[in-house]
Formats: structure tokens, C-alpha cells, sequence
């Protein structure tokens, strides 16, 4: 969705601006892409600036203290750019950026080079965009561009333990209430280069008015960058991905998807994380949804209730 004529802060014109809802933990998503993003200036918050720092010695015998100034920090996400921020703004701002929220903390992209593509980083502020629930904000100001937070439905487990099509069936059945399950691919022989574990299937799921809901199991040695930081105990090679197909899987696409599309997709959403949690119950591992940040089991089992 596209709002115009979008009203930030005077020092932040001519940058293209990420805002997410205040508190957002922008250095958890900036990692899910850029692993070795990393405060470079650590920024001062209004309440740490507000702390009194006792000043002690002889020659310091009347001054009570040193106060701070609030200030943003500098985030380098990688070679090409960093964010400069947070800078926090209230209700009217957040508003002009298309947000209900009543704070919003700004991010500006600070190029380390002209010359360099930007394209990871525009791709990694609209998925950062989505994940927060937030907006992007471009230099010209023309409008704001806010990611719908509801598109990421699908959902892929990463786990060191693989199942078989015979095991994975009664897993899934019982998540996908109301919809015909069955295999649909044939297993596939092992790997060529004589990887153990079982072929690789898939599972799918139709629903009379929903679409359906595919379970595609596979073995990758790449696997998301957002992975890279945790132990390797918590992940593994065997990936389970947990898929909708909508009725009109254009409307995917779409800027602004039907009524119809968006209620399917309610209805859904939840079916797609009880399979997702299902398979983590019985196997382990970490779960990365389609933007590739981590949904901690705590956020799976909030998606697998939605609407109950």
C-alpha cells in the first residue's frame, strides 16, 4: 500500500527511511540478512541521556554530574550501507508513514558508497518492513510504502532430523482439518552423492475454498543466512517447507490482494504454523518464514491458535 506525501524529520531528507513501531529490535533483523551486522556508534536512548553520571576527584568538587545528549547510532549492515538511527518520532509521524502506532523509531540508509548496488538492502527493508509491521519511507517522500505484515504466510522447519513421507503423513494430517490430504510426488532416490536419509516427498493439503497447503520436504548444504548464528545443534540440512497455494496465486503478487484472497488466507495461516509445529514437535530444528527471520516457538504456537 502507498500512502503520499510523508512528513519525517527534517535531517533525514534525502535518505530512503525504514520506520518501525518504537522498541522494534532492528539489529535481530538487520542479522537475519547480514550476519555480521554490528553497532559501529552505539546509540544514546533519551532515558540513558537522561541518567546522571556522578563525577568523582578533588578537581571535580562542586560538579554533581555529566549528562549525555540522546543520539542515533550508525548500524553497518554491510560494505554498501549502513542505518543511521533510531530516530524517535510520535503519533503524527508515524501516522504520515502509514502506521496507527504511537511511536515510531527511524532508520536512515547511509551508503558507504555511491557507487554501490543497493539492491540487498532495498530487498532486506521491505522484508524488515513486513516482519516489524513497519513502512519505508523513500527519499523523495512521494509516499510510503507499506508491506502488507499478513503476506508472509508460508513457513520452512530447518532440522537436523530427517522423516520419512510414512512418518511425516499422520504428523500433518491432523493439522490440516477440514482439507483431503494425501502424497502427491512420488519419493525421489537418494541423492547422487549418496546422502543417507529417506527420498524427499510431498504433502498436500486442499481445501474446498482455501487453496491448499503443500509439505515439501528436502536436503540443502546452503541454507538461510539467519541460521549462521545460532548453534549448529539447533538446525539442520533436512528442511520441511510449509507452503499455501491460493485459489488465484496471482493475487500473490499483487499490491492490494481481494477480500476473498485475504479471507482464505486468515483461515489458512493458522493451518500453516500447526503443521510447521507439528513437524518441529516431532523433529526439532528452527523454523524461517518466507522473509527469512526466525519464528521462535513462542510466535509459532500465537500463529497456530490465531482465531481459536
Amino acid at each position: 500500500m502507498s500512502l503520499p506525501l510523508v512528513d519525517l524529520p527534517g535531517e533525514l531528507d534525502g535518505r530512503n527511511v525504514l520506520v518501525v513501531p518504537h522498541g522494534t529490535d532492528v539489529v535481530a533483523l538487520a542479522t537475519a540478512w547480514f550476519p555480521d551486522a554490528a553497532w559501529t556508534r552505539e546509540p544514546v536512548s533519551a532515558a540513558e541521556a537522561a541518567k546522571v553520571r556522578p563525577m568523582t576527584g578533588a578537581r571535580f568538587r562542586g560538579i554533581s554530574s555529566v549528562a549525555a545528549e540522546p543520539s542515533p547510532g550508525l548500524l553497518r549492515l554491510d560494505g554498501a550501507a549502513s542505518l543511521d538511527g533510531p530516530t524517535r518520532a510520535g503519533r503524527s509521524v508515524a501516522q504520515s508513514a502509514g502506521l496507527v502506532v504511537p511511536e515510531v523509531d527511524l532508520y536512515a540508509v547511509v551508503p558507504a558508497d555511491p557507487r554501490a548496488s543497493l539492491d540487498l538492502v532495498h530487498g532486506w527493508m521491505t522484508a524488515a518492513a513486513r516482519r516489524a509491521a513497519g513502512s519505508i519511507v523513500p527519499a523523495d517522500r512521494a509516499n510510503a510504502v507499506v508491506p502488507d505484515p499478513g503476506a508472509a504466510v508460508d513457513l520452512t522447519l530447518w532440522s537436523p532430523t530427517p522423516l520419512s513421507a510414512q512418518d511425516a503423513l499422520p504428523l500433518v494430517r491432523p493439522a490440516m482439518t477440514g482439507a483431503r490430504v494425501g502424497p502427491t510426488d512420488v519419493p525421489q532416490p537418494q541423492q547422487s552423492d549418496g546422502t543417507p536419509g529417506p527420498p524427499t516427498f510431498s504433502v498436500t493439503a486442499t481445501f474446498e475454498y482455501d487453496g491448499s497447503i503443500s509439505v515439501r520436504t528436502g536436503r540443502s548444504t546452503e541454507v538461510p543466512v539467519a541460521l549462521s548464528r545460532l548453534d549448529a545443534r539447533e538446525f539442520g540440512p533436512w528442511s520441511y517447507h510449509v507452503s499455501w497455494h491460493p485459489p488465484e496465486p496471482e493475487e500473490l503478487r499483487v499490491e492490494r490482494p481481494s477480500q476473498l484472497h485475504l479471507i482464505a488466507r486468515s483461515r489458512v495461516e493458522p493451518s500453516v504454523a500447526r503443521v510447521a509445529a507439528a513437524l518441529w514437535r516431532a523433529v526439532g530444528g528452527t523454523v524461517v518464514d518466507s522473509g527469512g527471520f526466525i519464528v521462535p516457538p513462542g510466535e509459532l504456537q500465537d500463529r497456530a491458535t490465531a482465531g481459536r
